[in-house]
């Protein structure tokens, strides 16, 4: 049984013009002990998901319909007080402002204490302090700088705070949203792999949210790529990133720059956004699709199977059939 099971999951946000539909009609499982990945660009949805996985939408937020299962329970209807025994015990955030994240004015060790303790008021002091010890050591921050404060700490540390924050109560799902933000490339190289590591030590469901390719490739087995609020395509790292069948995913992946294909990196053409005023009946890359059919303007997206494990949402099954000849 999966992990984590989201049907038909619609998300708005409520607007002076109406509603706002941030995710359309997404569904996805989640295995126990497998990292999913979610990528497309900045405002497709990404963190709206990870937001409602944790019960933090904002006051104008409402799910508009569907399921989020969650060990046998349906999150989208749990009270608040519900939700208190859940976040930090069995659903995890590591948010991507780690400055943001924590307390200037409380110590980094009170701060990891607090974790554990909302969650675990019976503890005793001696098992207390040797889940912070275990914590601190797993992120590799030394046991002499706990009692510091958050801006004696360097952007990784602090981040790597957040992720022992994030694991204080062994929860069974760990989001990841953008984890590796305005780290330098060092840095980032070095949060990942222990992201990686953690997760598959503890063998704990990992969401991994990014808009970069690469880093969700390093981390992630299964990927689901996200535009205007919609998943378009969904599969393993390699048959997404090796066979991108979906339009807007070859554009994705056109557009990213390496070593390797620095003279042909084509910067995509896609000046007009999607109308996220509108329901799911309609493609909402259809507007900057450039093999956009006839089908793709007057058709309903519909799921079409590449394998067994790697799906595109299209209008035009034929467009889909070519990429893959």
């Amino acid at each position: 049984m999966a992990l984590l099971s989201i049907k038909n999951l619609s998300i708005g946000y409520k607007t002076k013009d109406g509603v706002l539909k941030a995710v359309d009609n997404i569904s996805f499982e989640l295995e126990k002990g497998r990292p999913l990945g979610f990528v497309g660009e900045s405002g497709c949805g990404k963190t709206t998901i990870g937001m409602a996985l944790m019960g933090l939408l904002p006051g104008n937020a409402r799910i508009l319909n569907g399921e989020i299962g969650f060990q046998d329970k349906d999150l989208t209807q749990l009270s608040e007080d519900q939700w208190r025994n859940i976040r930090g015990s069995e659903i995890a955030m590591i948010f991507q402002a780690a400055m943001n994240a924590l307390n200037p004015v409380m110590r980094v060790e009170e701060q990891v204490v607090e974790a554990i303790v909302t969650h675990r008021p019976d503890i005793s002091g001696t098992d207390l302090d040797n889940r912070v010890n275990e914590l601190f050591d797993l992120v590799e921050i030394p046991i002499n700088r706990m009692g510091d404060f958050p801006h004696e700490y360097s952007g990784g540390m602090k981040q790597r705070v957040i992720i022992a924050m994030a694991l204080a109560c062994n929860p069974h799902l760990i989001i990841a949203d953008e984890p590796t933000t305005a780290l330098d490339v060092i840095v980032q190289d070095q949060i990942l792999k222990e992201i990686k590591t953690i997760q598959r030590a503890m063998n704990t469901g990992l969401i991994f949210i990014s808009h970069d390719i690469a880093v969700v490739a390093s981390v992630c087995q299964d990927i689901c790529v996200m535009y205007g609020g919609q998943i378009v395509e969904k599969g393993t790292c390699e048959e997404v990133f090796g066979s991108p069948s979906h339009p807007y995913t070859k554009t994705l992946l056109g557009s990213y720059l390496s070593l390797d294909n620095e003279s042909t990196v084509i910067v995509p053409d896609m000046r007009k956004t999607p109308d996220l005023m509108k329901g799911s009946g309609s493609c909402r890359f259809a507007v900057n699709c450039k093999t956009c059919s006839s089908a793709c303007k007057t058709g309903i997206p519909q799921w079409i199977n590449i394998s067994e494990s790697h799906k595109a949402l299209c209008c035009d099954a034929g467009i889909i059939r070519k990429a893959n000849e």
